[in-house]
């Protein structure tokens, strides 16, 4: 039963008299307000505001203090609970009544969980989650943007720290193995990037607001070290949830095309640039890491396929409940995988995940979730859509598409983060609620020759479109000139993507072959005593110094009749006595004869030396080369930049 906002003279003196007029029939409203201990007007506002602080709270102490998060959130479901017994009204959208299922498949599974007490754990935060998602459903728009703004000033904050302590970064197996990556207050880095995707488009929905071109420009700066903390976080699932993420912002909110456009168009600039002038350092390392992106799976400590195996064996094994919350990790040291000494935490996987740990109930939940979400898009990409749910439903968006290689969300900080974007992006939908508590129209008082159609007032639970009368139509006085604002355009389009592809014919290419050797202790073999494992470390430094020298490379490559630009550098990997010597030139086959060749140098310096015994363990390969710098890669980039170049004259143009 829904109570009807008056003055605050008209609300005293209801709840002295026990009801009011709502509708042409009598509400009481004393029981209402006696539940709380409510006296005079302050109660109904005093529960949305004070909602409203402790989701502000979660929303800006999730990441510092992960242990906040419960209490904050328990405290968020009591305020809520306190508000449906005071107003009498629980009217939910479909998303949030459809997310629901989410702790109601993890509770299935508890009884039947290896591990019924974490599973339990995570099935209450699971609830309480919920419980914030439905309590900010019923604020009105002011208090959800302070809310998504809180979001805001904790994600500037955290990506400026990620920025600011980043470590020295390393990368080895061509881009797939990187260390120093930047985490921020995460315990990962795959964690920083999931927030990231989660809160971007939020971002950049609140930077465009402004009527100002300062305003949005100051505002457009502070999307510049979320940026630079999602790149160097080295992502590659945050990489493409974010691109996703992007996408769908675009398309619900059509009027950002122009900033997006702008902004994509300087990203791809700059790793064209960065990839043409042959950088080092940390921008070589993340070129590194997107050329990767071909190949994910050639990094030695990625164990995804094995993971996936053992999803699918817990989902098998338990196809009706799963193992429960968080119970993958007990279930592999129940089974001979191999995986037994290091069980993974989760399947890397959302669809996988939910799986293994909830079974068929969870999978159902799953998909009728992602029809939701779906048919919200649908409806927000077809209407006028408020930032406040658009920006949400981008960040979701983007997080699915994250979840099809990661699943990072075990974090606290990262599942309330997720629960708040559910709350806001579930009012892309009415809410769902009996027949009898439904708001009545009142049509708007008007004069006899005025035929408007009735308007009713916005509630706090009235979807976030904005529905406008169909304008007048006008007769463009200038339609020959914006028919011809595209050939322009499309000419500079198509011959700057020919001089592109032309440039990438001709551009001079390198390829890099790798091979491997391993030092051990010469007295290994012999019973003597060995060499220890700190000064084994400190002998493979120096052969790697002492085979990159350049004049010793020289000189192979005289010995083998290789052009004179042919170059060799020999690093060794963190923590361990492994040399990896990555020769280049410009034919693939002279790069692995000097790699090989120069590992056979390796091998005979170490016969020399009594302390070591060095040992190739694995040969460079023609077939198996890094092209640098990558062609596809180039051209991605180079046809991004005049595609997002070409669409912004072709915008400017249309506005003369």
């Amino acid at each position: 039963m829904s109570t009807v906002a008056t003055r605050p003279g008209e609300v005293a003196g209801a709840t002295s008299q026990g009801s009011v007029a709502e509708g042409g029939r009598e509400v009481p409203t004393a029981r209402a307000a006696g539940a709380l201990g409510a006296v005079g007007p302050a109660a109904p506002y005093a529960l949305p505001d004070a909602i409203t602080g402790a989701l502000v709270v979660l929303a800006l102490g999730a990441p510092w203090a992960p242990g906040l998060v419960l209490p904050v959130s328990l405290l968020v479901a009591v305020l809520w609970g306190l508000r449906v017994v005071d107003t009498r009204r629980l009217a939910l959208p479909p998303l949030v009544v459809v997310a629901a299922g989410i702790p109601l498949a993890q509770a299935a599974a508890v009884p039947t969980a290896v591990d019924p007490m974490r599973s339990a754990v995570l099935t209450v935060a699971s609830a309480l989650g919920w419980a914030c998602a439905a309590a900010l459903t019923t604020l009105n728009p002011r208090r959800r943007a302070v809310v998504l703004g809180s979001l805001v000033v904790s994600l500037l904050v955290v990506c400026a720290q990620a920025s600011t302590d980043l470590g020295g970064l390393t990368s080895r197996a061509g881009g797939s193995v990187v260390d120093g990556r930047a985490q921020g207050p995460f315990a990962q880095p795959n964690e920083l990037g999931a927030y990231v995707v989660l809160l971007l488009p939020v971002c950049v929905a609140l930077a465009a607001r402004p009527r100002s071109r300062a305003a949005r420009a100051l505002l457009g700066l502070a999307v510049v070290p979320v940026l630079a903390a999602l790149a160097l976080s080295l992502s590659r699932g945050a990489w493409m949830g974010a691109a996703a993420a992007t996408a769908v912002l675009v398309l619900v909110l059509p009027r950002l095309v122009p900033a997006v456009a702008i902004a994509l168009g300087g990203v791809s600039t700059v790793v064209l640039g960065l990839a043409l002038l042959g950088t080092t350092g940390p921008a070589a390392v993340v070129l590194s890491r997107i050329g990767s992106l071909g190949d994910p799976s050639r990094s030695p400590d990625d164990h995804r396929p094995q993971i996936w195996e053992l999803a699918l064996d817990a989902a098998a094994h338990r196809p009706v409940t799963g193992v429960g919350a968080g119970g993958l990790e007990t279930w592999a040291t129940r089974t001979d995988s191999a995986l037994t000494l290091e069980p993974p935490l989760h399947a890397h996987n959302l669809v996988l995940t939910v799986l293994s740990e909830t079974g068929a109930v969870g999978a159902l939940v799953l998909v009728a979730l992602a029809l939701v979400l779906l048919h919200g898009l649908w409806c927000a990409a077809a209407s006028t859509t408020s930032w406040l749910v658009a920006a949400p439903l981008a960040g979701l968006a983007g997080a699915a598409v994250h979840g099809l290689i990661d699943m990072p969300w075990r974090n606290p900080a990262l599942t309330a983060t997720a629960w708040l974007l559910v709350g806001a992006a579930a009012h892309v939908h009415r809410p769902l609620r009996p027949r009898a508590e439904r708001p009545t129209v009142t049509p708007r008082t008007t004069r006899a020759h005025d035929q408007a159609a009735p308007i009713s007032e916005p509630t706090d639970h009235a979807p976030e479109r904005v529905v406008e009368r169909a304008p007048e139509r006008v007769v463009d006085p200038t339609p020959v000139r914006r028919r011809r604002a595209w050939p322009l355009p499309t000419v500079l389009a198509v011959l700057a993507s020919a001089a592109l592809v032309a440039g990438l014919y001709y551009l001079p290419t390198q390829h890099e072959a790798t091979a491997v050797v391993g030092l051990r202790s010469e007295a290994a073999s012999e019973g003597q005593a060995t060499t220890g494992p700190d000064e084994l470390k400190l002998i493979a430094q120096q052969y790697s110094v002492a085979l990159s020298d350049e004049a010793a490379v020289d000189e192979l490559v005289d010995e083998l009749d290789i052009p004179a630009t042919s170059t060799a550098e020999a690093t060794v990997d963190p923590e361990t006595t492994t040399v990896r010597i990555a020769a280049r030139s410009d034919d693939p086959q002279e790069a692995s004869d000097l790699a090989d060749r120069i590992a056979r140098s390796a091998e005979a310096r170490a016969d020399e030396d009594p302390q070591v015994v060095a040992t190739t363990l694995s040969t460079a390969s023609p077939d198996h080369t890094r092209v640098t710098p990558p062609r596809p890669l180039l051209l991605a980039c180079g046809l991004s930049a005049i595609l997002v170049l070409a669409v912004g004259l072709w915008l400017l143009r249309r506005q003369r």
